[in-house]
């Protein structure tokens, strides 16, 4: 099916309505939406404390929450989903700074760039709280990821000179407001870490607390909800849109085609490329206008990495450049796929780069990641020369014909047939989040397992060495927190804190994966990826190499001269799997297979005879890989495999009969598990997919998540 989706034009605000010393600062030629002046004068004026910008994606949301910076001095910490999205960011800063003539002070910061400018200042890797300290106090604006913030909210750097409060109160002292870019691509136990923090900051100031902004197009209703359940003040803030030229708005999404194809049972994205190789060729060779500019986007890192074989093949002799950006892909050889025409990714750059595209081919698995991905396509840019023309292609799978048949029954039921125009931003979006299934929203963690970190900041609070002095803090906490997850007192959360953390065997892990923002990687491996040139040296999954290629063990010391010879660090590969004398796992991928093998674990124990092991959350060593048999480096691998202690939850149930029942997302990691014997096959998810699941389990025994006991 092809349709047209008619351009969109944004709502500017009204003259009268901007601030006069706003107006002032404003750029030559600059004239701002709405929804931009709306939230600049939520974080500068009221009380409101949370501020939800909605406005669609290509509408300069980022502007709008860096306005009080520019206008005003204003300082603010700002997080996003990927290390690429926070560099692109703070280019675009760089942009806005000079537009503006602003001096603001600003520092991009990921990992193990905090652990580089460290030491580069004298600080070792223990000493890195204090290093972020001074930073919280030297640069007005910091551009990072939510899981830094997370970490120094909840007390994870270590740090000799100050408290441990000391972190989450240097920031909470040192910026006006914090950003939440593209939160609506995080779950339940990412709401929960970014509610609890927020409550912390509120409360540590309740006089003059800073404000939070969440940015996105797409945010998730639960987010929304459990704001309004925290007590805490909110703003939502959309744009006014139209899709016919007006001198009161301005253009910022072209019109496009959409093509919507229904791939065959077995036909996947790479086969529909392979056929339709003269649909991507012909529109470089009628440009006139411009040189195209393409993504493609698929759901696997291997279909993508296949793909963009294939298409470098098979278009080069027509000029056209093909790159790739995945979780595979290393930072230069991604800075090297934005100069090319075509770039092949997966979801890193659902929110990464801000490309200027016209072609987008493109898969999605549900509601949120399709408008995410379509807003990618016609966006409306300053000073540009337009694009001869816009086009996308949706693949839905052979396996869920229903979710297509649901698009065009919508569309058709809105009036809308073949080669009709819609609007993107009311009617195609209402069709799409009802073609899609509703899937599991996860608000049985909250209650169950997120209550727990909120548990830890008040007990950290409550230290005895602390004689007291945040007492008052911790018991307007409790307060709070109580609201947030909806529990008559604390006392029960408490309790099941101290039990995790002091009877629980193995409950120290279990804590580490609540207090982690997206969870911890247990099973990490350093990869030397030679199936590139010059090849790529990244940490990455153990069960997808093991899956999709040909590998061999690597020693420490080779991997390691690699590294050097490449002026690579070690920090990226600290928390890689160790076998037998903390010797780090070094995997050498020397090809990829066409298509990926099934996964089999195997567990060293009998679970017909350990019933208790089953539908809870556990620490379990013991496990092993039984299929794919096709490395000679499988037992190496193995010996490293069984030696970790890991979080765990074992299910009788199929995994196919999980996702349909509970129904999960289409990629929530389910792995197959066999036990001892081999004779019947279980479901086991690791880490903080293990404590996402469990309590879903109870539900399917008539459980109440909330009494079933964590420690058995």
């Amino acid at each position: 099916m092809r349709i047209k989706t008619l351009p969109v034009y944004s709502k500017l605000a009204d003259m009268a309505d901007i601030p006069s010393k706003m107006a002032a600062r404003l750029p030559p030629g600059w004239r701002l939406s709405q929804h931009q002046v709306e939230t600049y004068k939520a974080v500068t004026e009221g009380s409101t404390e949370v501020i939800l910008n909605t406005a669609m994606t290509g509408d300069g949301k980022s502007l709008a929450a860096y306005l009080p910076v520019l206008m005003d001095d204003y300082h603010a910490f700002g997080m996003y989903p990927t290390i690429e999205l926070s560099r692109d960011q703070a280019r675009q800063f760089e942009g806005y700074r000079d537009s503006f003539q602003s001096s603001m002070t600003h520092l991009p910061l990921w990992g193990a760039e905090i652990t580089r400018l460290a030491e580069k200042h004298g600080f070792d890797f223990k000493k890195r709280g204090e290093w972020l300290v001074a930073q919280f106090k030297n640069y007005g604006v910091i551009l990072t990821n939510p899981d830094i913030f997370n970490l120094v909210m909840n007390y994870r750097y270590r740090t000799f000179v100050h408290s441990a409060v000391e972190l989450p109160y240097s920031l909470g002292t040192g910026y006006d407001y914090f950003v939440f870019d593209e939160f609506h691509v995080f779950e339940m136990p990412q709401i929960v870490s970014a509610l609890t923090a927020i409550l912390w900051l509120v409360e540590h100031n309740p006089s003059q607390p800073p404000r939070f902004v969440f940015s996105s197009a797409t945010p998730e209703q639960e987010l929304i909800d459990m704001v309004k359940q925290a007590g805490l003040e909110s703003t939502l803030i959309e744009g006014t849109y139209t899709t016919e030229a007006n001198p009161d708005y301005r253009q910022v999404l072209h019109q496009t085609e959409l093509h919507l194809h229904q791939l065959g049972e077995r036909e996947n994205a790479e086969d529909w490329l392979t056929a339709n190789l003269d649909r991507v060729v012909s529109l470089w060779q009628s440009a006139t206008r411009r040189r195209p500019k393409g993504v493609v986007i698929v759901n696997s890192v291997a279909a993508a990495r296949r793909i963009t074989r294939l298409l470098a093949q098979e278009l080069a002799p027509h000029g056209i450049t093909v790159g790739e950006n995945t979780g595979l892909t290393d930072l230069e050889r991604r800075r090297l796929a934005m100069e090319c025409d075509l770039i092949v990714g997966t979801s890193t750059i659902d929110v990464g780069v801000d490309f200027d595209i016209n072609l987008l081919i493109f898969e999605s698995t549900e509601a949120g990641n399709f408008l995410q991905r379509f807003g990618r396509l016609g966006r409306v840019r300053r000073n540009e020369v337009p694009f001869d023309s816009y086009q996308a292609h949706a693949l839905f799978s052979g396996r869920t014909p229903w979710i297509y048949e649901r698009l065009v029954e919508g569309l058709k039921q809105k009036g809308v047939g073949e080669g009709d125009a819609v609007d993107r931003h009311r009617t195609l979006a209402t069709v799409v989040q009802e073609a899609f299934p509703p899937r599991e929203k996860f608000f049985p963690y909250a209650r169950r397992w997120g209550v727990l970190q909120g548990a830890h900041v008040i007990e950290v609070l409550r230290d005895c060495k602390k004689g007291g002095a945040y007492e008052s803090l911790a018991k307007a906490l409790e307060e709070r927190y109580g609201r947030l997850f909806n529990i008559p007192g604390f006392k029960g959360a408490k309790s099941r804190y101290w039990g995790v953390r002091c009877k629980m065997e193995g409950g120290e892990r279990v804590l580490d994966e609540v207090l982690s923002f997206r969870g911890t990687s247990p099973f990490q491996v350093g990869l030397w990826d030679a199936t590139v040139d010059p090849p790529a040296f990244r940490p990455y999954d153990l069960f997808f190499v093991v899956q999709t290629a040909q590998f061999d063990v690597i020693s420490q010391d080779v991997f390691e001269e690699q590294l050097s010879q490449r002026e690579l660090g070690l920090e990226e590969f600290k928390y890689v799997m160790r076998g037998k004398g903390d010797k780090p796992l070094y995997l050498k991928a020397l090809a990829f297979y066409p298509e990926r093998e099934s996964l089999v674990l195997r567990l060293n124990e009998n679970l017909a005879e350990c019933p208790e092991l089953l539908g809870i959350v556990c620490v379990l060593s013991g496990f092993r890989i039984a299929e794919p048999r096709t490395s000679h480096a499988l037992p190496t691998v193995n010996d490293v495999l069984k030696r970790q202690e890991v979080v765990c939850c074992i299910s009788k149930h199929d995994r196919r009969e999980l996702w349909r029942r509970l129904r999960l997302p289409p990629f929530f990691p389910l792995y197959r598990l066999q036990d001892q014997r081999g004779n019947r096959e279980y479901t086991v998810a690791f880490g903080k997919a293990a404590l996402m699941l469990e309590p879903l389990l109870w539900r399917l025994r008539d459980r109440d998540e909330d009494e079933a006991p964590i420690i058995l």
